[in-house]
């Protein structure tokens, strides 16, 4: 099926230099960092802010807040009318991490750019506002939107399932899985070239990205004491699946489509972080959800059944919302999914292990981490290699 064409997005907003600005800001500054970050939201709100309804004659107060998140630093700066009335909120994300560079911010904001404007016209589902950014100080500056993360959400409940839910919360939580393969189908049908590499991308590159990235992610997994017969079987099963059957349609990848990045508010349901933004296969960031659920068996208070219906209704409404948009026409309904539960797992095993221990990954009521893990590769590894032996059985007779 042919997409539709739209229009290519708004070039990037940048910023210059700062001027001036103690005589429109109120309350005091910690220190010469966040004065120089004061100098900025004033110097946008002056420059090129306007265009989204900011008044250049607003106050504004600026002020550090607590987020999931190690790679940067959050702040939100509330505007103030003249008459003192608060009128708007942004929200300012800062990277710190030196693996973190300007590319990245930039590919970044434009995710969030080509994502705001896809979901606008959902009912439910949206992208904060993108209103500008500054790649020399790797700072990102959005909409404020009031919200808590699906991750909380989920788990609040689903840690004690076993022993106590009610039925209307696990309604619920199947209804935001629903949600969730719905956002994820909705992304994907925004036109491939509206990302700057989106036409240039081929299969075979984004096949030998994955395969980089799994080998990283195992070399890290053999430092951190995986046996070396599993790490060689994972590493022969992903890449016979990669290399062994035909591509599948190439979409834009979100590379971190997870309850901690989607955000519950009140009105919508928010898609955040795409600081990993590109085109890659269409099964790779469902999967990755999936898999982010798998984690959750570890705890033995959770409701295994519960789980595994949560995870059976997330790929259904995934499906159902391709199927109704007339998109993606697939012949298999997930090709390259177990490949890439078997690749995300490694990742989030290299990611644990980078982790030092502590009580919460070593936590009574659940598997220790390491354990679970290479036990989860065992039995996916050994469920593979039996569907495999049937099929050959099946052709054989």
């Amino acid at each position: 099926m042919r997409r539709k064409e739209s229009k290519r997005q708004a070039p990037i907003i940048y910023a210059s230099p700062t001027p001036d600005v103690s005589r429109f800001l109120k309350g005091k500054t910690n220190g010469d960092s966040l004065a120089r970050l004061r100098a900025m939201v004033f110097r946008e709100q002056q420059t090129r802010w306007g265009a989204f309804g900011f008044s250049p004659e607003w106050s504004f107060t600026l002020a550090p807040i607590e987020a999931e998140g190690e790679n940067a630093a959050k702040y939100l700066a509330t505007f103030f009318s003249k008459d003192e009335k608060p009128q708007r909120k942004v929200f300012l994300k800062q990277y710190h991490h030196p693996q973190i560079d300007s590319a990245m911010v930039e590919n970044e904001f434009c995710g969030i750019q080509i994502t705001h404007q896809a979901l606008q016209p959902t009912d439910r589902f949206r992208a904060p506002q993108p209103y500008s950014c500054r790649l020399d100080e790797k700072i990102l500056f959005m909409e404020y939107c009031p919200s808590v993360s699906l991750k909380k959400v989920l788990f609040r409940p689903l840690r004690f399932s076993r022993l106590l839910l009610l039925g209307r919360e696990r309604e619920r939580l199947l209804e935001y899985m629903i949600e969730a393969g719905r956002l994820l189908s909705h992304f994907q049908r925004v036109p491939l070239n509206h990302h700057p590499a989106g036409e240039r991308e081929t299969a075979e590159g984004i096949v030998l990205r994955y395969e980089k990235q799994l080998l990283r992610h195992l070399g890290i997994c053999r430092k951190g004491g995986f046996p070396e017969d599993l790490i060689r079987r994972i590493q022969s099963a992903v890449f016979h699946r990669l290399e062994s059957q035909s591509f599948p349609p190439i979409v834009l990848q979100h590379s971190d489509f997870a309850p901690w990045n989607l955000m519950v508010g009140d009105r919508h349901l928010y898609l955040t972080d795409f600081q990993n933004f590109t085109p890659g296969f269409a099964s790779f960031d469902l999967a990755f959800f999936y898999c982010a659920l798998d984690l959750l068996y570890r705890y033995r208070t959770v409701d295994g059944a519960l789980l595994s219906r949560m995870q059976s209704v997330l790929v259904d409404a995934y499906l159902n919302g391709h199927e109704e948009a007339g998109f993606l026409e697939l012949k298999q309904p997930l090709p390259l999914f177990e490949a890439f539960r078997l690749m995300h797992m490694t990742y989030f095993a290299q990611s644990i292990f980078c982790i030092p221990a502590g009580s919460y990954y070593q936590s009574l009521y659940a598997v220790p981490f390491r354990r679970f893990l290479i036990e989860w590769f065992h039995q996916h590894l050994e469920d593979e290699g039996s569907a495999a032996m049937s099929v050959r059985c099946r052709k054989e007779s």
